[in-house]
């Protein structure tokens, strides 16, 4: 069985560098910081540290302290994500202890790149998905505390909402660009 998870883990690392590789990350110029390899070296600790509260956060928001069922999902989820986070980082780790062993390339010089501006295709994307996302827990939020809320008005409350956000924020960068000293 051993043999078995260490094949499955080589495969996985294997995949994870070549990954890397297509996608131009090419290898790691310097060594991780300390706190990446004590997290990285204690895999199941460091995840059950980061889901446990996730998977709290859930339950409350869900209603799972008064109910029996939903506290299970809650526990369930919190143990899914402890192992999914535990495995990314062992990967992690075996990423590490490999450019360990082979060593750690030059830095490579980042291709000077101009700054891209936002554009209306891209704000409209983040809205909407913005949107998207925001109705569908809204909506799950008021079902689960059995208020009985439709899609329709989770929709219209949440695009008010981020209307209301993108104006404040809208609002802010312009006092900011107006008080901001001119440079040059």
């Amino acid at each position: 069985m051993k043999r078995v998870l260490r094949k499955a883990e080589m495969l996985l690392l294997t995949a994870s560098l070549k990954a890397d590789r297509a996608l131009g990350m090419g290898g790691r110029s310097r060594p991780p910081a300390p706190i990446a390899v004590r997290v990285a070296g204690r895999p199941l600790r460091s995840a059950a540290v980061l889901a446990v509260p996730l998977a709290a956060l859930g339950g409350m928001a869900f209603g799972a302290f008064t109910d029996g069922t939903r506290f299970l999902q809650a526990v369930l989820s919190g143990a899914g994500m402890t192992l999914f986070f535990a495995l990314l980082l062992r990967l992690e780790r075996l990423t590490q202890l490999h450019y360990e062993r082979v060593g750690y390339g030059p830095a490579a010089r980042l291709p000077a790149q101009r700054p891209r501006t936002g554009g209306l295709g891209r704000a409209l994307a983040f809205l909407g998905m913005s949107w998207g996302g925001l109705s569908v827990v809204f909506w799950s939020m008021e079902r689960a505390k059995g208020t009985p809320v439709g899609w329709l008005f989770s929709g219209v409350f949440m695009g008010l909402v981020l209307l209301g956000s993108t104006a404040v924020h809208y609002w802010v960068g312009r006092k900011r660009r107006r008080t901001r000293p001119p440079t040059g």
